[in-house]
């Protein structure tokens, strides 16, 4: 039977590890390891992408029916374990890494909200050894968010979740998916309206881009695009301006009060 990575990694000495779950299925796991392994001859239930965010002097991944790496990782690689695939990987020296779990319906999800025109089965490559600029990039974007922790980092968070998964499906997919192209009109006058008012109303609640775009019966991608064409600012931006603009104008209002 296939085994939850967080399970087995829950088993592991470490120095230090946090978990956070960034989106509906996605769950980033950070970890400042000692020399372990890690074997799954059944196979993982989830997709692992583990990036290193420091060099490792030696590593052996393998899968079946794909290879074995046995050598240095360096900072900015990472490999690629996808799920129901038996195998193992095995570290030499203390390392950091960020361990992207991936739920397969967290990509089914994707395909649903960017509106692909066709897909077959989704069924990731596995890679033992790679690097990627733009997917460095998102996991760079990943860490400064979760960093900084600002006002409206969910929402944020919620856009990177969607371009990550894009960018997997298109480069790591047996059969890449085709994807609709958006036409960038904006929102109707009407269904701005319906989002301002929604937003405005749950500045102080846990806004995201899921719930953004149901009010107007949008995927959160198309949303997303619309939204910014519409106002100029993505989604995260407009509700952290609006969210900074009410608490100024309670603090003015303070202000006056106790004058």
């Amino acid at each position: 039977m296939s085994i939850n990575p967080l399970s087995l990694f829950s088993r592991k000495p470490t120095i230090a590890h946090h978990s956070i779950s960034i989106d509906k299925g996605l769950t980033i796991h950070y970890r400042h390891d000692i020399p372990g392994a890690l074997d799954a001859p059944q196979g993982l239930s989830h997709h692992m992408l583990t990036y290193f965010l420091s060099a490792n002097e030696r590593q052996v991944t393998h899968f079946d029916e794909c290879g074995e790496y046995d050598g240095v990782m360096e900072s900015g690689d990472f490999y690629l374990y996808p799920a129901d695939r038996s195998g193992f990987t095995c570290w030499h020296s203390i390392d950091k890494t960020l361990h992207i779990v991936i739920e397969p319906e967290f990509l089914s999800k994707v395909t649903q909200d960017a509106e692909c025109i066709s897909f077959e089965k989704i069924e990731l490559l596995p890679m033992l050894k790679t690097r990627d600029r733009k997917l460095e990039n998102l996991v760079q974007l990943f860490l400064t968010e979760i960093d900084e922790r600002d006002f409206g980092a969910k929402t944020y968070l919620e856009s990177i979740s969607s371009l990550f998964g894009i960018h997997l499906l298109r480069r790591y997919c047996t059969i890449a998916p085709k994807f609709r192209e958006y036409t960038c009109n904006g929102l109707a006058p009407y269904q701005l309206s319906v989002v301002i008012e929604y937003i405005q109303a749950h500045l102080g609640s846990d806004l995201s881009l899921d719930t953004m775009a149901a009010q107007i019966g949008m995927s959160r991608c198309y949303f997303a695009t619309q939204f910014k064409q519409s106002m100029g600012i993505a989604p995260h931006q407009y509700v952290n301006q609006q969210r900074i603009e009410k608490g100024e104008t309670v603090l003015a209002i303070a202000k006056v009060i106790y004058l």
